[in-house]
């Protein structure tokens, strides 16, 4: 096993050297020092064409002179090393190794883990080995067309190929369901379903993204319309930023809104695009609001959050973002970030719902917190428009039941 140690002190790779050797008696190493970033880059870059077989594993450390653990991490990023299995070593804080293992795994390199010094050499040993034994062989494929591609999805926009789900939204402290999120799939008849993250990239750059809303907004309240008491909950709709700049459309969901006056209609506005700042968007919202079209903030603080819109834009709910929510009992960090966005709604007179749940010990976390509703697995996936009303009827017997025994 050839594996490459950086760190500028040399009785810290004389230490990992020995301590493999003791991990593994069986293994034959050969290892091969550098004491700082600059060197270990001069020696992969003098590799054989071949880089990824000469390194089984390459241990840097994040704090070094001439060169440190990110300029490591950048440099086998853009050549031939990115395969080479990397495990990074630092006495830095928990929050920092967390901050360079995601900045690791943006670059999709081949990252074993990120370990605090005193460096545990069977655990980075027991890693490799582990995500060694995970890798298999890639069969060789034949190169298809996908399916949904730039040059077909203007024609799959339509309504035969559009296909709604729509995913139940409670009210944490009494678990009464209060409203459903509508999420749209294509359905190609013997291709089965594309999913959002499959074509709404499409979508958008083909200018399609008003139409696609429309498909979306005209569907769903069709089928709240086949059933009385669909009317009692609330339908949320996605719309990005970008549908905002269209005056047609913002015209269009006016007057769907005063033709279905009976249904209590949400907008969902993904809060990630910057086009939410441009004059022409802000007024679009304004107008929306004016007709009694309630504004949510979806995706709070994934990637664009800024208080001074929650201070602007009178929205009347924001959505955490699941990434923060999924792990809510577990990680400390994502526990006070929705603390802090609880309060601060809270603060503002706007109510939080919590997306991602997915066990019932983070709905108890979210319930101490004080967040309002929550939508998420643990609740339901999202639900097919044929099984909605068999699922609202098991789901408020259930919940009579529970309520009843309490």
């Amino acid at each position: 096993m050839n594996i490459l140690i950086v760190d500028d002190q040399a009785f810290i790779r004389e230490i990992i050297m020995r301590e493999f050797c003791q991990v593994a008696s069986s293994t034959l190493f050969h290892f091969k020092e550098a004491d700082c970033g600059n060197t270990a880059i001069k020696i992969l870059s003098e590799s054989p064409i071949d880089v990824s077989t000469q390194f089984d594993l390459v241990i840097a450390d994040l704090k070094m002179e001439n060169g440190d653990g990110l300029a490591i991490i950048n440099h086998m990023a853009t050549t031939r090393s990115r395969e080479i299995p990397l495990a990074i070593v630092s006495s830095s804080d928990k929050r920092t190794l967390e901050l360079v293992g995601n900045i690791t795994n943006s670059f999709s390199l081949n990252l074993i883990g990120v370990f605090q010094k005193p460096v545990n050499t069977k655990e980075i040993y027991a890693s490799v080995i582990a995500k060694k034994n995970q890798t298999q062989p890639k069969p060789e494929l034949n190169i298809e067309t996908p399916v949904c591609h730039s040059g077909n999805i203007t024609s799959l926009m339509n309504e035969d190929n559009l296909f709604l789900c729509y995913q139940p939204k409670i009210e944490i402290a009494t678990g009464k369901l209060v409203g459903f999120e509508v999420l749209s799939r294509l359905c190609i008849q013997g291709d089965g379903f594309i999913y959002p993250d499959k074509f709404i990239p499409l979508v958008e750059d083909a200018g399609l993204n008003c139409q696609l809303t429309k498909l979306v907004l005209s569907q769903a309240l069709s089928q709240w319309h086949l059933f009385d008491s669909l009317k009692k909950y609330r339908l949320s709709i996605n719309m990005s930023a970008n549908d905002l700049l269209s005056d047609d459309f913002i015209d269009y969901v006016i007057d769907k809104r005063l033709c279905n006056a009976d249904i209590k209609l949400m907008l969902e506005l993904t809060e990630s695009q910057q086009t939410i700042n441009q004059d022409r968007a802000l007024q679009a919202i304004a107008k929306l609001i004016i007709n009694d079209i309630p504004i949510s903030l979806d995706d709070f603080g994934k990637s664009y959050s800024t208080l001074d819109r929650l201070d602007s834009i009178p929205f009347e709910e924001i959505k955490i973002d699941k990434d923060f929510v999924s792990d809510l009992d577990k990680n400390p960090q994502h526990q006070a970030i929705v603390e802090s966005i609880i309060a601060l709604a809270k603060n503002l007179n706007v109510k939080v719902v919590a997306e991602g749940v997915e066990t019932l010990a983070i709905q108890n976390r979210l319930l101490k917190m004080g967040c309002h509703c929550a939508q998420g697995y643990f609740i339901s996936p999202p639900i097919e428009g044929r099984y909605l009303i068999p699922w609202i009827n098991s789901y408020n017997r259930q919940r009579e039941q529970k309520y009843a025994n309490c």
